[in-house]
């Protein structure tokens, strides 16, 4: 079974310029286009683990405890540890 979400925009790669240019580009848009249709929603950038990421023991269930990290398949990915990074746009609420 496939999972959507309807506020899911895209993937980048938010360690590099473009990706970084990119979350910036639409942050500002979002906040201008809010302001002009009377919106309030926000950018939402998430961490995605990727494949042979080297920090992903950090995660594994036998890390849990000793590093203080999740462990479990609904966690949040820090930025920092992410190799790439979804964006979404949520309402404020």
């Amino acid at each position: 079974m496939k999972r959507i979400s309807t506020s899911f925009v895209t993937t980048v790669d938010h360690h590099s310029e473009e990706g970084k240019d990119l979350i910036t580009a639409l942050r500002k848009y979002i906040k201008s286009d809010d302001k002009e249709r009377g919106l309030s929603r926000r950018v939402c950038v998430k961490g995605r683990m990727g494949k042979n990421n080297p920090n992903a023991y950090k995660y594994s269930v036998k890390n849990t405890a000793r590093l203080g990290y999740g462990g479990h398949s609904h966690q949040t990915i820090k930025l920092l540890d992410a190799l790439k990074a979804d964006l979404y746009i949520y309402d404020k609420s």
